[in-house]
């Protein structure tokens, strides 16, 4: 069976998110598949994902450097995204407790269970660990975090010598 529409890749706003990883990562997965043919001499292409910045809800979302967000959906409104990243939080202190992302853990849970994809950039490590979902697993964050994380969650494999984990 082909596949018709492209997958639905859900960025997780945040309070503590950086608005610059944010966008860059939409704006990576919306150029994939249109700006070459452009780059070439075509007209542009379709895009092959199809990015959504999501959010506790839609009302605009104030993150870090006083940037205001408006994110396109409402996880509630969004349970099975194909792939979720979680830019990094910039704003999120070693020691915070989860209470300030219940929601966002939740949800990541939830979507997990039916089939969701999530992936985290740097100290977004951190709410992903949260969830519980790194539990027995390689992980590593941006490399000031690494000691906090691996204290807070002694159930991950926290490798702070590596920048990419699969």
């Amino acid at each position: 069976m082909t596949r018709r529409d492209p997958p639905t890749i859900a960025l997780l706003a945040t309070h503590g998110a950086a608005a610059s990883v944010l966008y860059g990562m939409y704006d990576l997965f919306k150029s994939a598949g249109r700006d070459w043919p452009a780059m070439i001499g075509q007209p542009p292409g379709t895009s092959v994902f199809r990015p959504v910045v999501v959010a506790r809800d839609t009302a605009p979302l104030p993150v870090i450097n006083g940037i205001v967000v408006t994110p396109g959906v409402a996880m509630r409104d969004l349970p099975s995204p194909d792939l979720i990243c979680i830019p990094d939080l910039a704003g999120y202190p070693s020691d915070i407790a989860l209470r300030t992302h219940e929601e966002e853990a939740a949800w990541l849970r939830a979507c997990h269970a039916r089939g969701s994809v999530i992936a985290a950039a740097c100290t977004g490590a951190l709410l992903l660990a949260d969830t519980g979902l790194l539990d027995g697993n390689d992980a590593t964050t941006h490399w000031a975090y690494c000691e906090a994380m691996a204290a807070r969650h002694p159930r991950v494999k926290v490798h702070p010598q590596r920048v990419v984990v699969t």
